[in-house]
């Protein structure tokens, strides 16, 4: 009987990060940030068990593991297929393990992915010569095609070499709905690792849609992913949920989206089924300023939904239109209001440094963000990702060299009005800051319903104080 192939799915040794294509943030940096599970190798590994592939996955960073862990890995192994997460920040870093393990991958497919590989793919790959084949856009069904040794030349959405020759082939058409995907392999990780920060309770991510309407300044969403919102049906995602429950006893998820509630139809549909199922799920996601509503939120409250994080971005109405934000600090202050009634909590996200950055409106800031006072908020430095209008935008107006020290919090180039120095002394200052105001304090402690959470959030504040 033949001996099942087998793919070796890596994430590099590294920081640690989070590495989906348009969240490719580290986490030891960002206290309140938790690592989250590798969903695209989750997401190729179910696809190739399906192959009857021998499959298994390893990040390097969770242990602080080096390349000579992985050199001795591969060597055990022996993959049929190598399959690296990159992400743009640690690109260098990343695909330096290729460089030390080209004499063991003589008889290993080498698979690339990463956001950067939708934009700037082909220098990367004459560049590095033990690279075999990149995919892009939508991932899942031309890897399907790869591991039945389809010919490459037929297969749409990659950029492959052979002998030195490099071809991009024909851009894969973007599928109008997400049911070809399929559930995660939750047997690849250790679940208990990935748990929810203030309960400690195994997390899991359930895919919702992809796409974004809008294209804001800093943003690879719409670049990525497209315009057009494309969602998995709601019975599939429900199954997938019961799988959960019933095989892996987890009931905690982030619904992962680009923008979870732009069709608020959808969602309610999506609430009212989880609900009638009484799936007593928890449930945290993503929500725009204008899109929320009292009918859709009430709903997703009664559905499971304990947080909702927001792109907040700026104090500043000036700076929310120049980073095409779309829209206004009263809509913020009124959705803030409306989602504290409702008792839902709320992660403000907001980004210091894009080019327009001032004293004045990076001040303006943190005293909006302290009005607001939700119960978690990161402040990012401005990081131009290729792919985004803020990075044509730093090369066209010699912004400075774009560099990638600590991305997210040391800013990659300087603004107009601020150095990168200042931005970065803001940064520090505004996320010690915000959780060390006594209103602040005041608001969580009377949020603490349990030994459990007292727990988390004693931790997270000596985690602050030592970081700070």
């Amino acid at each position: 009987m033949k001996e099942k192939e087998k793919i070796f799915f890596i994430y590099p040794p590294a920081p640690i990060m989070n590495r989906e294509d348009r969240c490719q943030q580290p986490t030891t940096d960002l206290f309140v940030i938790p690592p989250l599970p590798p969903v695209d190798m989750m997401s190729l590994s179910a696809i190739a068990k399906k192959r009857n592939y021998d499959t298994i996955f390893k990040d390097y960073s969770l242990k602080n593991e080096t390349v000579y862990d992985f050199l001795r890995d591969l060597r055990n192994y022996k993959p049929d297929f190598l399959v690296i997460n990159i992400a743009s920040t640690t690109l260098e870093n990343d695909l330096s393990v290729l460089l030390h393990a080209q004499d063991l991958l003589d008889e290993t497919i080498v698979i690339v992915k990463g956001a950067v590989f939708n934009f700037n793919a082909y220098p990367i790959l004459q560049k590095y010569p033990q690279i075999d084949i990149a995919l892009q856009g939508d991932i899942e069904e031309a890897f399907d095609e790869i591991i039945q040794y389809k010919d490459l030349a037929k297969i749409e959405g990659i950029t492959y070499q052979v002998k030195n020759k490099i071809t991009t082939t024909k851009k894969r058409e973007t599928a109008e709905n997400l049911d070809f995907l399929p559930f995660l392999d939750r047997d690849l990780i250790d679940n208990s690792f990935y748990t929810r920060p203030d309960t400690k309770r195994p997390q899991t991510i359930i895919r919702v849609s992809k796409g974004c309407p809008n294209h804001c300044f800093f943003c690879l969403a719409s670049p990525l992913n497209g315009k057009m919102v494309r969602y998995r049906s709601v019975e599939l995602i429900v199954e997938e949920i019961k799988e959960c429950i019933e095989k892996y006893n987890i009931r905690d998820f982030i619904f992962w989206s680009d923008v979870f509630n732009v069709n608020n139809e959808w969602v309610q549909k999506l609430s009212r089924k989880i609900i009638d199922e009484n799936l007593k799920i928890n449930f945290s996601t993503n929500t725009r300023v204008d899109t929320a509503d009292f009918e859709t939120l009430t709903l997703m409250k009664k559905a499971g939904c304990n947080l909702v994080s927001m792109g907040i971005e700026s104090g500043s109405q000036e700076m929310l239109n120049k980073m095409g934000k779309k829209i206004t600090l009263e809509q913020v202050e009124k959705t803030v209001a409306m989602i504290n009634k409702i008792g839902i909590q709320i992660y403000a996200y907001y980004i210091l440094g894009l080019p327009w950055e001032t004293k004045e409106t990076i001040e303006a800031t943190f005293k909006f963000a302290s009005k607001l006072n939700t119960q978690y908020a990161s402040f990012y430095t401005a990081t131009a990702l290729i792919g985004t209008k803020f990075y044509d935008y730093v090369i066209k107006n010699r912004l400075g060299e774009i560099s990638y020290e600590k991305p997210y919090i040391f800013p990659s180039v300087k603004s107009y009005g601020l150095t990168s120095q200042e931005i970065f002394e803001y940064n520090k200052k505004f996320n010690k800051n915000y959780y060390l105001r006594p209103r602040y304090i005041l608001k969580m402690v009377t949020e603490i319903n349990s030994l459990t959470k007292f727990k988390s959030y004693y931790d997270a504040f000596i985690r602050l104080l030592k970081k700070y």
